[in-house]
């Protein structure tokens, strides 16, 4: 059984019962992703914003924080000579700061920071001391960054970390070993056809999946072997629907709104929202407000904008009437009314589909070690 940390109410539980479970050697799957990161170790997933802001100020204590989104890790010693002594956060903590990097904003930053975004998740994972780590990642361009990934993340690792339970500062030290960097979404075709297989496919069909992220949709056609026919990516995932969402609160006129008219909405909050299900903004009374009929319109015209480019794209490259299934996975796929709407086109909805790229990257770093 899997245990998911993104929305844990016993996070602390978990994360003590991790610490002593004994663990030598994990293995594991990363998704970088574009707002979120996204990875699975040994029977644990974990989702933090994809976010990194570097320590400045060592005297503020404040710095040394962890929940179950975010964290502070001070890399201490190890293979990673240029950030030795180097302090950061990670998620949520970055995000609190004013001089955070949002990784979505420049892919390279997703290669660059990858060992740390890979520890920020240990951290909140709150891992065995001296536990190997065997994971296989991806990449927008393995190419391109495969062996830089390699380089930055293989090896010996010593850091800090604000222990969830004793919020007392901790010093692990972990072994990592890269397995592979695969293209992104390539995971995912792997759970599918090889993992729990959802779909059963010769190797002369087709499918066509949609992967639905924080920046994009990605429509890709492959066949039963897990080979990739065609991509086609479309601009604007649910980031935008976000950033439109909290536009149109912009443009409100009722008396609380005209209150606090200078200050711009934030998607994040947005997505907060949409995430907890109340579809509120902000926590008290004063910016506190619903935005389910923004979300309606917004959603339609987001919706429909982009579907109609992914329709396009398969049946110009005549793929529709060939494929035998339609898949969809990736955060964007549980959308309140997107979920439905995907059903209503024939689309099979994987379970938790925003960990799906993890999963099958796991699942190739088992493959690649025996497991």
């Amino acid at each position: 059984m899997t245990t998911t940390y993104a929305n844990a109410a016993n996070w602390l539980v978990q994360a003590d019962k991790l610490a002593n479970s004994g663990l030598t050697t994990v293995n594991g799957g990363k998704d970088p992703g574009a707002g979120y990161g996204k990875a699975i170790y040994g029977d644990f997933c974990i989702m933090m914003p994809a976010a990194y802001s570097l320590v400045r100020n060592r005297n503020i204590r404040h710095h040394e924080t962890i929940s179950k989104d975010g964290c502070w890790v001070h890399y201490v010693e190890g293979k990673r000579l240029d950030l030795k002594d180097t302090q950061f956060f990670w998620g949520s903590a970055a995000i609190a700061q004013s001089d955070h990097t949002l990784l979505h904003e420049d892919k390279s930053k997703k290669a660059e920071l990858a060992l740390e975004s890979i520890l920020a998740d240990l951290a909140v994972l709150n891992i065995p001391n001296g536990m190997k780590l065997e994971i296989s990642l991806s990449n927008h361009n393995p190419q391109r960054w495969a062996e830089e990934i390699k380089r930055r993340v293989q090896g010996t690792h010593t850091f800090q970390h604000k222990h969830p339970v004793t919020r007392e500062i901790v010093t692990k030290t972990v072994s990592i070993v890269v397995t592979g960097i695969y293209p992104e979404g390539f995971g995912s075709i792997a759970y599918c056809l090889f993992g729990e297989p959802t779909l059963t496919l010769e190797e002369s069909e087709i499918a066509i999946a949609l992967d639905i992220g924080s920046s994009t949709w990605l429509g890709t056609v492959f066949n039963g072997n897990g080979a990739v026919i065609d991509q086609h990516l479309i601009e604007g995932g649910c980031g935008k629907l976000h950033s439109m969402v909290a536009e149109a609160l912009d443009k409100r006129n009722d008396p609380i709104s005209l209150i606090t008219k200078d200050v711009k909405h934030s998607p994040t909050l947005v997505n907060r929202g949409i995430l907890e299900g109340t579809f509120t903004y902000g926590g008290n009374h004063l910016t506190g407000k619903n935005f389910e009929q923004e979300y309606s319109q917004c959603l339609d015209s987001w919706w429909s904008t982009r579907i109609e480019k992914f329709a396009n794209f398969v049946t110009s490259g005549n793929y529709l009437d060939r494929a035998k299934y339609l898949v969809a996975w990736g955060g964007g796929v549980a959308l309140p009314v997107v979920d439905q709407n995907l059903a209503d086109l024939g689309f099979v909805v994987l379970e938790n589909p925003q960990f799906i790229n993890a999963f099958g990257l796991k699942l190739l770093t088992e493959i690649s070690t025996g497991v």
